[in-house]
């Protein structure tokens, strides 16, 4: 008995949500824009997204002024990393790391990435740290005092 149940609600539910789909009313959330972020007192206003490439890819190793850069990063299963990685570094996450992990192995990694495991602690960190850069959802920084949106991904 308990299983027909479970039948009819699941048949029901794949129901509910045709009839949404066919009536234009999506489940998913809309697409939140990724935003690359810097500390507040960072004197870049404005990276390219080339620069940015640069940055997260080994070639870029210090800012204007000659401060290091801290990359920080998201886990290779955050679907914004994977977002991200495809947009901007035109790969997909996983070769991304594949990538990174061979520069390290070969001792070639200059400045590899810091991976966090959310978006709040990457805005945390930009925040404390000068020369840092991430990317999180436009979303979980909007009018953060702490942090310069550097970048719009759309």
């Amino acid at each position: 008995m308990r299983h027909k149940i479970m039948k009819y609600i699941s048949a029901l539910v794949l129901v509910v949500c045709g009839c949404l789909g066919a009536i234009g009313v999506s489940s998913a959330p809309a697409s939140d824009p990724i935003v690359v972020i810097v500390n507040k007192n960072n004197s870049v206003d404005v990276l390219s997204a080339g620069d940015i490439r640069k940055i997260y890819t080994n070639s870029i190793l210090e800012w204007a002024d000659g401060a290091a850069i801290t990359i920080y990063d998201l886990s290779v299963q955050d679907n914004l990393r994977e977002e991200f990685s495809e947009k901007v570094l035109g790969k997909e996450a996983y070769r991304i790391a594949e990538e990174w992990a061979h520069l390290k192995i070969t001792n070639q990694a200059k400045n590899p990435p810091l991976t966090l495991k959310s978006q709040m602690l990457i805005i945390r960190k930009v925040s404390m740290e000068k020369g840092a850069i991430g990317y999180v959802s436009l979303s979980s920084v909007r009018d953060n005092p702490m942090i310069k949106i550097v970048n719009t991904i759309q």
